[in-house]
């Protein structure tokens, strides 16, 4: 199967595309290498010669090269994890977010139309459901999202919904919780070099000393220990869903919203206290005042994804940060 991916050369994109190609896809690649830079698409073309190609293509802003690429590429399947992707940096630069994750997803949508290409899937986020009491969430949890990183996922799924009514495209947007973790091969992993706003590479970058200790933001919440938890999900069971899911769309029609968690959660001192155990060390910690657009808890009932696809996620938080860290603790 031809499968274009856009942000190819991100953590999940890039772990994504490893995993088709060893199954034997090929890979037709795009990226503009805001959230990353070349070293995942040079190890992808040094292993997968044959099958793998890449373009460094700006989607928001290029559209003539996607359309161009995309009648010479002729993909079966696009699967779309472009786009940024930091709640906080989102509220800081809203017009930016609004500007490169609407844009890129209706320059994608017409260069798909342009070729008749249809069947897409779309990277969304469980920041789409923003602060609920009702937890666990699925899909038909109300939409409320409290950040403008989420407020585009909202959009882009609308604008996926009419493209969809209009028999433009099949779709399947999954809302992803929270991915960390490694490849397997430890090849891939989430960057903890370039001031990174997710917590497990903050985690890590106290490991590896180069910073002192990290901010837990916010310990007044209404959870177990008043820190924030969320729904952690290996990239690896992230990337099996994504394979579920083509499976899904390729013989389907309309548009479809399906959670990829654990069903579990996990607060923050919980995640520190469970990478420490794993990796045998100790992380630093001190509690900063809560950020703004982040909620206090948020995980997945994903029963839906079951159901539909036949997928479950299959491994542990000790697997998640032992996978993380021994993927990272060498390349400095």
């Amino acid at each position: 199967m031809k499968i274009l991916v856009t942000g190819s050369a991100g953590y999940i994109g890039g772990t994504f595309s490893f995993e088709a190609l060893k199954k034997g896809h090929e890979i037709i690649g795009i990226d503009n290498f805001s959230n990353s830079n070349d070293r995942i698409p040079k190890v992808l073309e040094e292993k997968f010669k044959n099958t793998f190609s890449f373009s460094q293509i700006d989607l928001a802003h290029e559209p003539e090269k996607i359309n161009i690429l995309m009648e010479a590429s002729d993909p079966d399947v696009v699967i779309h994890f472009a786009g940024l992707k930091a709640v906080g940096e989102s509220e800081d630069q809203p017009i930016l977010y609004w500007e490169n994750n609407l844009l890129s997803s209706i320059n994608l949508l017409n260069a798909m139309k342009k070729t008749n290409k249809s069947k897409i899937v779309f990277s969304s986020s469980a920041t789409v459901y923003g602060s609920t009491d009702v937890q666990p969430i699925n899909e038909a949890s109300q939409i409320q999202s409290m950040s403008t990183y989420g407020s585009t996922k909202i959009a882009i799924e609308q604008l996926l919904d009419d493209a969809a009514k209009a028999q433009i495209a099949d779709v399947i947007s999954l809302r992803y919780f929270n991915p960390v973790g490694a490849h397997k091969e430890k090849i891939i992993f989430e960057n903890p070099f370039d001031s990174p706003n997710n917590l497990m590479p903050r985690i890590i970058r106290v490991g590896l000393s180069i910073d002192e200790k990290i901010s837990i933001f916010g310990d007044d919440y209404d959870t177990r220990d008043g820190t924030g938890e969320r729904d952690y999900i290996h990239v690896m069971d992230l990337v099996d869903g994504h394979f579920a899911a083509i499976e899904y769309v390729m013989k389907s029609s309309g548009s479809i919203k399906v959670n990829l968690g654990t069903g579990k959660s996990t607060t923050v001192k919980e995640l520190i206290k469970t990478f420490e155990d794993a990796n045998e060390m100790i992380i630093p910690h001190t509690i900063a005042p809560r950020r703004q657009g982040d909620v206090g808890s948020c995980y997945a009932d994903a029963s839906l994804a079951k159901k539909l696809l036949g997928w479950e996620a299959k491994h542990s938080l000790e697997e998640m940060c032992k996978d993380a860290w021994e993927a990272v603790k060498n390349q400095s």
